[in-house]
């Protein structure tokens, strides 16, 4: 429920573009927590996925 109120918030205050791209952000910062606090092995494919992602929204937005 909060994450759908902080969506709704950051569309009143800025353009749905970069809402869409900063909501599209969260596996990226996800992955440095996993690794420290849960020993994951992060692989070269996650990685490049992730980074693909959020490329892909900021392209398709901005």
């Amino acid at each position: 429920m909060a994450k759908v109120d902080n969506e709704l918030i950051a569309v009143k205050y800025t353009s749905v573009g970069i809402a869409a791209t900063l909501m599209s952000i969260v596996p990226v910062l996800i992955i440095a927590p996993s690794v420290v606090f849960l020993k994951e092995k992060v692989t070269f494919k996650e990685i490049v996925g992730a980074v693909i992602a959020v490329g892909g929204v900021a392209l398709f937005f901005l």
